[in-house]
């Protein structure tokens, strides 16, 4: 019995001995913690760093230096200490996996390392799959790099009727637009309910044009027009206005608005909207019988576009209806005018504007391959793995190694380089090269140091002219970048003359160069 009591006796105090010893632990760390909050971050650390001493994986004392650090407005050496813990794979019941790796992936999301933040993300949907806050940053980001697929799979692991961001339909909007899901309107007209902003009012505009909701578009679209700061978004919104009415076959408003873009256009000095605005402008006239109003616009975009077919026969067709050699119906054989004004809607808002008027193309792109298949599956285990992103190696090489890249390119597609051709540009190498196969079929290669760059009709027919110059049947365009609508309408009345090398396809060339 005696030895019983003894040894209950030896428990309990062994008990207040532990107890004692980690209250001695913890009010060393609450200790450092007021420290800090009264501002003397010094003495704070050291005192955590006496503990770390003592166990150096010890969760809870990187923590709280996490917190010296965040107090102290330091967020990256508060997101070392935070990875340490992250790195020990040690947890408590406060310092959990998910609360640790959404913070660390927060400061680097903060600070635009997207591809450290998404790493980290990616780390905490492996804990949590359908953690909110990791989804939505992972799609945001996804989505800013047009990975569009990726972007959906993180979206969708989110409860869609629970979600009341305008954002994130804005988002889900998007990718169903671009992607041909056909679920865009529903997603923007939820956006517009829940902020009646100038963005998802337009978004919502052109997804109602899009099933032919015509009254509708115009309705939402005249209501945001006052209210966009951004006057290029205006003249954008006022275009828009001006094709829905021409769908309507309301050509005095079409007139209206065509009007407006033409004088912001030359209020603004934006020149590639001059002209486009003059043959807008022009093409509308025609079509009411108002030949003296057509002319000077007509004759300035003619000035500006001497070699356009276009212009060219929207010209000739003014000459002859002026001089009654037939009706627009009667000569739409030499240039349909009806079925061109039809046209300019999805010619000027094809479903990729979506994501363009959206503004959720990232400033900077990142490897966001290396680290994520198209499910959403983590590839690398350690960011270190991931490697250089190849499109970042290849835009920062030097001159002649950049030169080099360009030649195992080009004789990727079957050429060899005939001569080196001057680029005013200083962004990149022309080259004149011929078929491996036949020495008489040319090409011109333009091969650029482009990130998200437009490409525009003035670039595109400087092209074609030099191609009518060297006698080239063809050429290509190495680069990141998109088009111009007014460039993707100079391409389509040179049907295959012109091979664009971006994206996927660059990202294929590259992986077989480099």
């Amino acid at each position: 019995m005696v030895f019983f009591i003894l040894v209950g006796a030896g428990v309990i105090i062994l008990g207040f001995l532990v107890t004692f010893i980690i209250t001695q632990k913890r009010d060393g760390y609450s200790k450092a913690l007021t420290l800090a909050a009264m501002g003397n971050f010094l003495d704070a650390r050291a005192i955590v760093r006496d503990k770390l001493e003592e166990d150096h994986h010890n969760p809870y004392g990187h923590y709280v230096m996490a917190k010296i650090y965040s107090m102290e407005n330091d967020p990256m050496n508060e997101a070392k200490h935070l990875e340490i813990i992250k790195k020990n794979a040690r947890y408590t019941k406060d310092i959990d996996p998910v609360s640790v790796s959404n913070r660390v992936a927060d400061i680097y999301y903060q600070k635009d390392f997207y591809e450290e933040s998404f790493f980290h993300y990616l780390d905490t949907i492996q804990h949590d799959r359908s953690n909110p806050t990791a989804c939505m940053r992972l799609g945001f980001m996804a989505l800013g790099q047009k990975e569009f697929k990726i972007a959906d799979n993180f979206f969708a692991r989110l409860p869609e009727e629970k979600m009341n961001y305008s954002i994130y339909h804005i988002a889900r909007g998007v990718i169903s637009g671009v992607t041909g899901l056909g679920k865009e309107r529903e997603y923007f007209e939820k956006a517009f309910k829940l902020e009646k902003s100038p963005v998802c009012g337009f978004l919502y505009a052109l997804s109602l044009s899009r099933e032919n909701k015509h009254k509708e578009a115009i309705q939402i679209a005249n209501q945001i027009v006052d209210s966009i700061d951004d006057e290029y978004v205006r003249y954008t919104i006022f275009q828009f206005l001006m094709t829905e009415a021409v769908l309507m076959q309301n050509f005095p408003d079409a007139l209206k608005n065509a009007r407006l873009c033409l004088e912001m256009a030359k209020l603004d000095g934006w020149q590639s909207e001059i002209i486009e605005s003059n043959i807008h402008f022009s093409m509308i006239c025609t079509y009411m019988g108002k030949y003296e109003d057509a002319s000077e616009p007509l004759i300035e975009a003619e000035a500006n576009r001497l070699d356009d077919p276009e212009v060219i026969a929207l010209a000739n067709l003014k000459f002859k209806l002026e001089r009654g050699m037939g009706n627009i119906d009667t000569l739409s054989i030499e240039y349909d005018l009806k079925r061109e004004l039809n046209l300019l809607s999805v010619t000027l808002f094809p479903n990729s504007r979506y994501f363009e008027l959206s503004g959720m193309r990232s400033s900077k792109p990142f490897n966001i391959k290396g680290l994520v298949d198209e499910q959403g599956n983590k590839l690398a285990k350690k960011l270190d793995l991931i490697g250089e992103d190849k499109f970042e190696k290849f835009i920062s090489m030097p001159g002649t190694q950049f030169k080099n890249q360009a030649t195992r390119m080009i004789l990727k597609f079957g050429y060899r380089v005939t001569k080196e051709m001057a680029n005013s540009e200083g962004d990149g190498v022309n080259y004149l090269c011929s078929s491996k196969d036949n020495v008489n079929e040319r090409a011109i290669f333009r091969v650029r140091k482009w990130k998200d760059a437009k490409v525009s009709d003035v670039f595109i027919r400087d092209l074609l002219q030099q191609m009518e110059e060297n006698g080239a049947e063809k050429a290509f365009i190495i680069g990141n970048f998109d088009l111009t609508e007014a460039a993707r309408k100079v391409l389509s009345q040179r049907d295959g003359a012109v091979e664009l090398i971006n994206g996927d396809r660059l990202e294929d060339i590259l992986e077989k160069t480099m």
